[in-house]
């Protein structure tokens, strides 16, 4: 049976590396792509955060996951090579990354914003994201159909007071278009955006303390996610995905 033609399965038999899978949409997307069929590789800071989403896709009957803690604000060229090593050994394959790992630790002016938290929300939300891509990118080119989709936020970049977190979530969508661009011509791998859209999340109530009525539940944009990872996307590149399933070009 094909991908194609394994229904409620659509990812049966590919491997995802799923960045920030211990966080509120990472947990929800994590089920919803192991209930797809993948093999997870789930990435967080602490395998704390990440015990409980492994017992949950378990529970589910899913493929069990592989966890890998690490720590985006200490890690090295070296760390990040290790992940890819370790997909390599222990998988022999990668066919898509899911880049959900974010941090914003509140609304504040630029004049305000301090360089070290500056150069560690940048690190988290953009350059582990980057480096993550750019180890993995030999597995990814191997695969027969490979995507890469990064958690966006087009409300954030160039608005007042979001700082470093507006800031690296621009430089999210940019990347994301260079890379789709540097790799049009290759027909197996993708390069995609994906902005769920406010969400009842721990790091939302953090950064905007007041409630937000157009917030949502995390599980209602799950099944997007495994949309646009899986085979369903097959042939498209350089797009921005909204949490209906709307497209269109990317662009700050």
């Amino acid at each position: 049976m094909s991908e194609q033609e394994s229904g409620d399965r659509p990812l049966q038999g590919r491997v995802i590396l799923i960045s920030g899978a211990g966080g509120g949409i990472g947990s929800v997307v994590a089920r919803a792509v192991a209930a797809a069929g993948a093999e997870c590789i789930l990435l967080s800071r602490s395998e704390s955060s990440l015990n409980p989403v492994y017992d949950a896709i378990v529970s589910d009957g899913s493929p069990e996951p592989a966890l890998f803690p690490l720590d985006f604000t200490r890690a090295s060229t070296h760390d990040y090579q290790l992940v890819a090593d370790g997909i390599d050994t222990d998988c022999g394959r990668l066919d898509g990354i899911i880049h959900l790992a974010a941090r914003f630790d509140g609304l504040m002016p630029l004049s305000a914003h301090d360089i070290d938290d500056w150069r560690r929300i940048m690190h988290v939300n953009t350059t582990a994201a980057f480096a993550l891509t750019r180890v993995c990118l030999p597995l990814l080119q191997a695969a027969a159909d490979a995507a890469v989709l990064f958690c966006v936020d087009r409300a954030s970049p160039g608005k007042a007071f979001h700082g470093a977190y507006g800031a690296s979530k621009a430089a999210l969508l940019s990347m994301t278009q260079m890379l789709a661009l540097e790799h049009a011509r290759a027909a197996n791998l993708r390069f995609n955006a994906i902005d769920p859209g406010p969400r009842t999340t721990a790091l939302r109530k953090a950064a905007f303390p007041a409630d937000d009525p157009a917030a949502r539940p995390p599980a209602e944009v799950a099944e997007q996610f495994v949309h646009c990872i899986g085979p369903a996307t097959r042939g498209v590149t350089g797009r921005l995905f909204d949490a209906d399933g709307n497209t269109s070009a990317l662009g700050v």
